[in-house]
């Protein structure tokens, strides 16, 4: 209940300061972005699928940064944080509080406009009149959701973590910007030079134990939209390391000293 409670009032928090708004906005714009700029399908897009994933593989760890960026540092900011702890709450159900508060933010948003866009893209026609490139099936479309949007749940831990040292909000945002490299066409690029060391050319024969690291990367990612059980697999390693991350953001919000020195 008390973890509900906290919810709640970040929820209202942000409602309050337009974050929730402007998450809308700002996976809307990047939709737009997707149909009608340039930022669209390569020569080597097979289809519609492909500039929306290439997009939202960079743009979906910005959207967990931007909603966690203030999770605790904000509190510091405010001054608020020394009046939350000295409430009869557990910092663990104030720190899970938060991150499921930003869950309900970025989830509904994120599915919801990504289906509407996938509609919109037959509807419209704009997949045949401007790429003259079909649609994917609706459930490989929902697969690349499904990834994306367990990419954003990690980062949402990860800056959740980090702004429990980040002396402002904006020092975590800045440094939560790192553990993005995997996601950029950089990370891709050091997966190829690895492979030709290693003489790997394809990511089909390797152990679910590297498959379940390769998961951070928008590279291994793209290839496991074409094959059901490399997406699940990487879904569940995604849930893992959210899961590992906030435990151990629990364990140590418990034992730190969070209050701002004089």
């Amino acid at each position: 209940m008390k973890t509900l409670a906290v919810m709640k009032r970040e929820l209202q928090e942000n409602l309050r300061n337009y974050k929730t708004i402007f998450l809308l906005m700002f996976i809307f714009g990047a939709i737009l972005m997707a149909l009608y700029t340039e930022v669209g399908p390569t020569a080597n897009s097979k289809s519609v699928l492909d500039p929306f994933f290439e997009l939202f593989a960079v743009l979906c760890p910005m959207i967990g940064i931007l909603t966690a960026m203030d999770a605790v540092v904000g509190e510091k900011e405010k001054g608020t944080m020394e009046l939350v702890l000295s409430k009869p709450l557990p910092r663990r159900s104030l720190l899970l509080g938060k991150f499921m508060a930003y869950v309900v933010m970025i989830v509904p948003l994120l599915v919801a406009e990504l289906i509407a866009a996938y509609f919109w893209a037959q509807v419209s026609g704009i997949s045949q009149y401007r790429w003259q490139l079909l649609m994917p099936p609706f459930s490989q479309w929902m697969t690349m959701v499904a990834i994306v949007t367990c990419v954003s749940l990690l980062f949402l831990a990860i800056t959740t973590l980090i702004s429990m040292f980040a002396p402002t909000t904006a020092t975590t945002a800045l440094c939560a910007l790192v553990f993005m490299a995997p996601a950029h066409p950089l990370g891709g690029e050091f997966l190829r030079q690895v492979g030709l060391r290693l003489n790997i050319d394809s990511f089909a024969g390797l152990p679910i134990i590297v498959k379940f690291f390769l998961s951070v990367f928008s590279k291994y990612q793209k290839f496991a939209l074409t094959f059901p059980g490399d997406a699940r697999l990487t879904c569940v390693s995604l849930l893992i390391m959210t899961f590992v991350v906030l435990l151990v953001a629990s364990i140590i919000f418990e034992r730190q000293n969070v209050a701002f020195k004089n």
